[in-house]
């Protein structure tokens, strides 16, 4: 998986985003870095964007939903919690998680429409695409049989088992927590001296509150205080695979841009792609139209050899088997000693006129008769003549004169005829 670059916003207008990279495990790829927010654009190029919003700009909640999914699910969502909201809920964004197996409901965060859209200009404008945005309170994951309790500033969140993250103010540890015990958060009648408790917070926000550590240690089962050296956002980096936390970017609010981006990444290597098949498949249909007039072109040579060596046939229909028949018959008729030398000898008398050609020959009672074209008269008298010369008994026909040359017989009377 790509790995993400993680915003986190500022809870007081005019204050610094801070911003890092990490691992789709939420290890941490770069140091903690902070400034206006164009400049966390100039670093996320590459990776996935997830914007941490304050935890007090949204409430984490759960509801015991019907078993329905999409739209209309989300349809039913904001009368589920109608009466938890004061505010119009029209004027409020939903956005739905998973459903807790422990105790069937259905994770849920609200928070105002104007404000989200507010949110996402600011991150446009930026030239920040994030894949997800969540609320910083989602990051902090449970532990089973232990609450998890992150102080930060003037704010405390806290995460008990199977339960949604409660946010509140702190002025001293007491009070927050006595708000806490009230509000039953670890549980319907769970005591927090039945629970332990590790609370997170940067060395600067602990040492506000280290005079209560023995309040904490006498309130809960078991206390323990984890210092972060580098302030909060490494460590809420690195919750990122581990809470599962809820994408506020659903409904008109979904990603679409990131179809479009994975488009736009692809279009490249696509437009590649495409272009090599479309080259591969014209060489193959140039490779089957030239082999096509092969074997057009050889089909015409096959039926001119076969018309010139079969005088009379009909059609060249399995001319390949007729000619090999007729090879054979002639073989029997004329002998070794007979047709193959007389075809020799015709041979060695054409090489001395090399603008012959044969026309025909045809095996008849003992003779062979020879259909020869030469340039004149004079050339066919020649290799008449060559014939003679090598002992064979021939006989040469007239012949006719033709636009290409002359045309003439020769008949060889064959050994043992």
């Amino acid at each position: 998986m790509a790995d993400w670059f993680i915003v986190r916003l500022a809870r007081q207008a005019g204050d610094p985003v801070a911003w890092m990279a990490v691992d789709a495990e939420g290890h941490q790829l770069s140091a903690p870095d902070g400034g206006a927010l164009s400049q966390a654009s100039l670093q996320a190029a590459g990776r996935r964007i997830a914007v941490l919003v304050p935890a007090g700009d949204v409430l984490l909640t759960e509801a015991a939903l019907p078993a329905k999914t999409g739209a209309k699910l989300a349809q039913v969502v904001p009368y589920a919690l109608e009466e938890q909201v004061a505010d119009d809920i029209e004027a409020l964004h939903f956005a739905v998680g998973k459903r807790n197996p422990d105790t069937g409901r259905t994770a849920i965060a609200v928070l105002d429409k104007a404000a989200m859209q507010a949110t996402l200009t600011m991150l446009r404008e930026a030239g920040l695409s994030p894949a997800a945005l969540y609320s910083e309170a989602s990051l902090i994951a449970g532990n089973p049989g232990q609450a998890v309790a992150w102080l930060e500033g003037d704010t405390l969140i806290l995460c008990a088992p199977s339960r949604p993250p409660i946010v509140t103010p702190v002025t001293t540890l007491a009070e927050a927590f006595a708000f806490l015990d009230a509000s039953g958060s670890y549980g319907e009648g769970v005591a927090a001296s039945s629970v332990s408790l590790l609370l997170h917070a940067s060395a600067a926000d602990w040492q506000r509150h280290a005079g209560e550590l023995g309040f904490l240690q006498g309130h809960f089962a078991a206390a323990k205080v984890q210092i972060l050296p580098q302030g909060s956002l490494p460590w809420l980096a690195s919750q990122l695979a581990l809470a599962a936390p809820l994408n506020l970017l659903q409904g008109d609010y979904a990603p679409r841009a990131d179809g479009g981006n994975e488009l736009r990444r692809w279009r490249l290597p696509a437009a590649l792609a495409a272009a090599l098949f479309l080259v591969f498949v014209g060489t193959k249909l140039f490779e089957i139209r030239r082999l096509d007039g092969a074997e057009r072109k050889l089909d015409v040579e096959i039926e001119q050899t076969f018309r010139a060596a079969m005088p009379g046939a009909l059609d060249s229909k399995d001319a390949r088997r007729r000619m090999e028949q007729r090879y054979q018959a002639l073989q029997e008729s004329g002998g070794q000693a007979g047709l193959l030398p007389a075809l020799s000898a015709f041979a060695a008398a054409r090489a001395g006129v090399p603008e012959a050609s044969l026309q025909g020959l045809s095996l008849r009672e003992g003779a062979l008769d020879l259909r020869v074209r030469a340039p004149d008269a004079q050339s066919l008298d020649r290799i008449n003549q060559q014939l003679r010369a090598s002992g064979l008994a021939t006989e040469m026909s007239s012949g006719t004169a033709a636009d290409s040359g002359y045309e003439g017989r020769i008949q060889v009377r064959l050994a043992g005829a």
